[in-house]
């Protein structure tokens, strides 16, 4: 099974973060991703089995549209996937989906929200990374 990212809204900044469920003390930054200014977002991430993790994702959308398709290679476990928004004033909006399921928290015009908004606060979103099977 492939795990698949795919985020669609990002103002002001996305951060992405798997943690390791066998080895608590290991987590991998998957991406830091920046938008606002009314740019599109359209990043899919594909995690794929490797020996160690890629370099952070790091984009900048604050002048541009991102489009995008990456893979993010990480070693094999169990993991869960956290993350965080950032707003740092005027409108937020934030949208991800996981494997097919929505995540999003978008923008209240009665409810201004700055800082660190957005996030689960938990290990919930499970998932593992396990070497392709061989045909």
């Amino acid at each position: 099974m492939t795990n698949t990212i795919n985020i669609t809204k990002c103002d002001n900044q996305l951060i992405l973060i798997a943690v390791n469920n066998d080895n608590t003390n290991e987590t991998v930054e998957i991406c830091n991703i920046k938008s606002g200014n009314n740019n599109s977002v359209n990043v899919t991430i594909n995690l794929k089995d490797s020996s160690s993790a890629s370099e952070t994702i790091k984009l900048d959308g604050l002048q541009q549209n991102l489009d995008q398709t990456l893979n993010f290679e990480m070693p094999q476990g169990n993991y869960s996937l956290i993350y965080t928004g950032v707003n740092w004033g005027g409108p937020y909006n934030f949208q991800f989906s996981f494997n097919d399921k929505t995540y999003e928290l978008l923008n209240d015009p009665s409810k201004s929200l700055d800082g660190s908004i957005w996030n689960l606060g938990n290990l919930d979103l499970k998932f593992k990374i396990a070497q392709p099977a061989t045909v």
